[in-house]
């Protein structure tokens, strides 16, 4: 696959509105399905991220799909409408130019499937300079159920905030630690820039956990680098389901020791 992008690279000054075309070429031997997407760029000293939303909202494509023959060229239109508060420290976009090889039908009606490497072309769209990468997420809160009787679980849960701008993966362990014994819980995921995520954890106690717990949560996070861990505590009080029972045995059998029958006698006169 030979794909060809000319220019490569677009810089808007003095201009809110600007109207462009972008020239896809396939100079190479087999018919190709091509896909022209939108992204910002973000930037660290090492790392760039290309992602949905700020200078990706500012450009329309007039024509993202179409198939292109070998040696086959088409020229893609698009428009860059720069709203007039925008930050100049985050105003990079890009056209994001996708080329995949076009499926070969089979005489049976279905369609072959071969698997073969895409071709992508990032064509810069510069109104200002690239935009931070942020990594930040957000622990809004973490509920603990105030008693669990076993055998019943109970649940646990805590919601995570990305208020930073690029997708987060997060490591959440809650420790249960009691009189006796002590519990770990791992859980893992991920949250979208600007979306809340809550995770929900089971937990069912053993047979000899009782009493009071302290739930600690703790949650690692970081796409390029770790962070400071978000944490939080709570309590939870364990009563064991047989010594509920045991409990009840007890009262009871002593209710009935304590409650004396009164003892009849019966006298028959010859």
């Amino acid at each position: 696959m030979n794909l060809v992008v000319s220019p490569t690279r677009f810089e808007i000054k003095n201009t809110t509105h600007f109207q462009g075309k972008v020239t896809v070429g396939n100079f190479g031997n087999e018919t190709i399905n091509v896909e022209v997407d939108k992204k910002r760029i973000l930037k660290d000293r090492l790392h760039l991220l290309l992602v949905d939303g700020g200078a990706a909202d500012w450009i329309k494509v007039k024509e993202a799909k179409f198939t292109l023959n070998p040696g086959e060229r088409k020229d893609v239109h698009f428009e860059v409408v720069v709203p007039s508060n925008y930050n100049y420290r985050d105003a990079v976009g890009a056209l994001v130019v996708r080329a995949t090889p076009k499926a070969t039908p089979r005489a049976a009606g279905g369609t072959q499937v071969v698997l073969k490497q895409g071709t992508e072309i990032i064509v810069p769209v510069v109104i200002g300079l690239p935009g931070p990468i942020r990594e930040s997420l957000k622990l809004e809160n973490f509920k603990a159920p105030f008693i669990i009787i076993s055998p019943l679980s109970g649940e646990f849960k805590y919601t995570l905030h990305n208020v930073g701008n690029c997708y987060q993966n997060f490591t959440g362990v809650i420790t249960l630690k009691g009189w006796f014994t002590t519990t770990r819980i791992n859980s893992t995921g991920g949250v979208y820039p600007g979306d809340k995520y809550t995770d929900v954890i089971a937990w069912k106690p053993g047979p000899w956990d009782v009493g009071l717990y302290s739930a600690n949560v703790n949650i690692e996070y970081g796409k390029y680098g770790p962070h400071e861990p978000l944490k939080a505590t709570s309590q939870v009080i364990v009563i064991p389901g047989w010594l509920l029972i045991l409990i009840i045995i007890i009262l009871v059998s002593r209710l009935l020791k304590g409650k004396k029958m009164p003892i009849k006698i019966k006298i028959e006169k010859e």
